[in-house]
């Protein structure tokens, strides 16, 4: 709905303040829409005539540059905001906008007063802001339902900006982003316009409050496609422009709600009709409207030469406060490079070169991945919180921008700049130089220290942030000569952290290693045919190349299973958890992704179906994670790919591969395990081993390999999923080269006599099997058989092997699967329904004590 797509998209201009007293070296005047050659203009004597345009310049201002948090979901914790401040400060950014969409007295109740609690939350936040010379901005948005026009309206707004002063705040913002156009009866009968409404009561705030230095004001329409008609016609912007107080700053988020690329001709223009230099709300890393997004790619696409034509950028990041570091780090970055309208290098702590023209570039080709010190490992050096404290989730909300999915199939080719080597450097940068403990109320000695030394002083008491003084004091376990050794967790590397950020980049761009990933994976689909088992005339050296590019791609999937395992076991507890929801789900579709690839070496057929899309990648919602989905046969199964992480972080980690005849005794003791699980007294004597597994798995092991998964745990072969991609050919083989075999090794038992569960087990291979109504086969042509073993407590592996299977019998041809399970057996009804298949209503021909389950493709 509009409603919701404009809830978000204000979430995501929020982005503006000023910066006034904080941070000397910053910046520049209100400059002229189109500053002479570049140059802030730093103070002006008066008006400046501009295409007919007077723009009042006001002096001596400073950029605001920083941080809005203004997200959909769980705002950030008082420790995480503190924690932001320090870092703000040490990367000279001066601002921080306070307008999180779940503080409801922010939004919904805005005329609510904070209680007791709340003030002294707020009071000890200002004062937090104050402490490391960061201004802090309070944003209120009445927009939903203030009646313009009616004075005890604008009194209650009043008393709660009132109130906020007394709490120590001395800047603020109005935000009328994503509300409704349409004003009451009783505004239409005062105002001419949504615009003049929203301006007076904007001006009369304005001076209220004494005409604070930086006072914001997000319009409605706060980006190019939401204004009507254009932005130069838009009589809304006109209006503002023309009416609202020269000292009041304007928020916008550039020519979309999430911009790719913000020009510096977009800027002049806007400048142009709002008379003055905007203040960007950037929402490039925004994360909050899909699930399974997360942005830790550069901040990029915006010139350094928008630097003196804006009044400042905020950026609004992820809900994920600890997957913030890069955005942060690299506006500020940015800015420094254009600082007060002079040009100039930045050189980064690492000693990265990086020029300052038309747009940042950070070139780290020449520069070695720095040392993450030899004195200790990088998880003790990852202690410290590699963005800022974390416990943030987003809310599952309905008021994602939708529309954002549409907008950005126009937005194609991923320019290759420069910029995309600026991640690694720094986060290796963040884990050499972020050393102190997360209590952020003690200033810690690092500051002063080398990051060598603080890493050697780290190695006490906050290697691990829940031990206590206790559990180190006590002596470590020494395992004996034949006991088992002391589990130790691989350190994450430099290398981990490169290929995490290009997994989860930025809204529009996949990084690098997922490009050439995606590209592979394409690439061994399309050209599957020529190593497929009925290919005619095998070309050798094509088969080679298939196989060499998929090892290769196998080898970037184990890539990022190894990433997962070794986040998983780092010892900062507290990035994990921002971080595990994202690096599972990517674990999890890669894994898939990877066991299908192996399938496709060694069991296609060459007629294999795959659809073609031509769209970007990041047309999709779902990230990177859901373009690979969109890739595999079964892409619309949504059940198979809803994979939700468990309650508490694991490394563990399941392969799953195709089966080769090897591990037909390991999937023959599964079978029988688990068909005994449960059952009083063991049903089975040791004199037939065989017989479950023969009656159960044995016709598709023997006959239909080529459709058969394991799954493998370190202990070895722990489930398996078999099929075969049509039943009728599949009975009919069996009746020629699978049950004379079966009738030799198990007698017919004398079927007058009452016949044990073995019996009629073996009984069952004499027996003529009725098939299956030809109406019911035309849509659920394949037989599949999955199982897994009891000890498997994960809930995805099924899923993953179901989807391995299933696509494999959708690319050689089946629309729809269904499996037999006896009715008394409850754990595989339940199994087979928790991977979305359905009890087929009974049909005239149905087996009578089996109940037939079935799923579409």
């Amino acid at each position: 709905s509009a409603w919701h797509r404009s809830e978000s998209a204000k979430k995501e201009k929020k982005m503006v303040q000023k910066d006034k007293t904080l941070d000397t070296p910053q910046v520049d005047g209100e400059s002229s829409p189109s500053p002479v050659s570049g140059e802030a203009c730093v103070e002006a004597p008066g008006p400046v005539e501009e295409s007919g345009i007077v723009v009042e310049q006001m002096g001596l201002r400073k950029f605001i540059s920083g941080v809005v948090e203004g997200f959909y979901g769980r705002p950030w914790t008082m420790e995480q905001r503190k924690e932001l401040f320090r870092r703000q400060q040490k990367w000279g950014l001066n601002t921080y906008l306070y307008a999180p969409k779940d503080d409801y007295k922010h939004r919904m109740f805005w005329r609510e007063l904070y209680s007791v609690e709340e003030a002294e939350q707020l009071m000890t936040l200002i004062g937090a802001a104050k402490e490391h010379a960061i201004e802090f901005i309070y944003a209120i948005s009445p927009g939903l339902d203030i009646t313009f026009s009616n004075q005890k309206e604008v009194s209650a707004l009043k008393r709660k900006l009132d109130q906020v002063t007394h709490f120590g705040c001395k800047s603020f913002a109005l935000l009328f982003d994503d509300i409704d156009h349409n004003m009451c009866p009783a505004d239409k009968e005062v105002f001419s316009s949504f615009a003049h409404a929203q301006v007076s009561i904007t001006n009369e705030i304005y001076q209220y409050l004494g005409e604070p230095e930086t006072f914001l004001f997000c319009p409605t329409e706060y980006c190019g496609t939401f204004c009507y008609p254009s932005v130069s016609q838009s009589p809304y912007l006109h209006t503002v422009g023309e009416k609202l107080l020269p000292g009041i700053d304007v928020l916008w988020t550039g020519p979309k709600v999430v911009s790719k690329d913000i020009s510096v001709e977009s800027i002049e223009e806007v400048s142009k009709i709002l008379r003055r230099a905007p203040v960007i709300w950037d929402n490039i890393h925004a994360n909050d409207y899909d699930q399974k997004r997360l942005f830790l790619g550069p901040y990029k696409g915006r010139s350094t030469e928008l630097i003196p034509r804006l009044k400042g950028v905020l950026t609004n990041p992820n809900c994920e406060f600890e997957s913030n570091f890069v955005a942060i780090h690299t506006l500020a970055t940015w800015y420094k490079s254009n600082m007060n309208g002079v040009r100039k290098d930045v050189v980064m702590s690492r000693q990265v070169p990086q020029s300052g023209a038309k747009s940042t570039v950070i070139d780290v080709s020449s520069m070695a991945a720095p040392s993450l010190c030899s004195s200790t490992t990088v998880t003790t050096v990852f202690q410290q919180p590699i963005m800022s404290p974390v416990e943030v989730e987003k809310k599952d909300s309905d008021e994602e921008p939708m529309e954002m999915v549409v907008e950005k199939q126009d937005e194609a080719e991923p320019e290759a700049e420069p910029e995309d080597k600026l991640v690694g450097p720094i986060l290796a940068d963040k884990m050499s130089e972020e050393l102190k403990p997360m209590d952020t109320d003690k200033e810690s000695l690092a500051e002063s220290k080398s990051p060598e030394e603080s890493i050697q002083e780290d190695s006490g008491s906050d290697i691990a942030p829940m031990q206590t003084d206790d559990q180190l004091k006590q002596e470590v376990f020494v395992p004996g000569p034949n006991e088992k050794p002391l589990f130790t967790a691989e350190p994450i590397t430099i290398e981990d952290l490169c290929l995490l950020a290009e997994l989860f980049y930025l809204p529009y761009e996949h990084g690098p290693k997922a490009m050439q990933m995606l590209k592979e994976f394409n690439w061994l689909r399309a050209n599957s045919s020529v190593v497929s088992v009925n290919c005619k005339r095998k070309e050798s050296e094509k088969v080679a190349e298939w196989q060499s590019r998929a090892e290769k791609f196998e080898e970037m999937c184990c890539s990022v299973i190894q990433m997962f395992t070794r986040l998983s076991n780092t010892a900062n507890r507290t990035i994990l958890y921002d971080l595990y929801p994202y690096i599972w789900d990517i674990k999890s579709i890669i894994s898939m992704v990877k066991s299908f690839v192996q399938w496709l070496g060694c069991r296609s057929q060459s007629s294999a179906q795959f659809l073609r899309g031509d769209q970007e990648p990041w047309a999709f919602r779902g990230g990177l994670a859901g373009e690979f989905q969109r890739l595999l046969p079964i892409d619309g199964a949504n059940d198979l790919f809803y994979q939700p992480p468990p309650s508490m972080p694991t490394s563990k980690i399941y392969s799953i591969r195709p089966y080769f005849p090897k591990d037909e005794v390991a999937v023959y003791k599964i079978c029988k395990e688990m068909y005994c699980e449960g059952m009083e007294d063991a049903p089975f004597s040791d004199d037939d081993p065989d017989l479950i597994g023969d009656r159960l798995v044995g016709g598709l092991l023997t006959l239909s390999s080529d459709y058969g998964f394991v799954l493998e745990d370190e202990d070895g072969i722990c489930g398996y999923a078999l099929g075969t991609v049509d039943v009728k050919p599949f009975v009919k083989k069996c009746k020629l080269n699978w049950l004379p075999f079966m009738q030799e090794k198990y007698h017919k038992p004398d079927d007058q006599k009452d016949l044990t569960e073995a019996e009629k087990m073996m009984l069952s291979f004499h027996e003529e099997e009725e098939g299956l109504p030809d109406s019911f086969l035309s849509n659920f042509p394949s037989l599949i058989k999955v199982d897994v073993h009891a000890k498997v407590t994960d809930p995805s592996v099924a899923k993953s092997m179901m989807g391995c299977l299933l696509s494999s019998l959708k690319a050689n041809g089946s629309h729809g699967a269904f499996c037999k399970v006896r009715q008394t057996d409850k754990r595989m009804l339940d199994f087979y329904s928790k991977l979305g298949c359905f009890e087929v209503a009974k049909m005239e021909g149905f087996p009578k004590d089996v109940i037939i389950m079935g799923r579409s493709l």
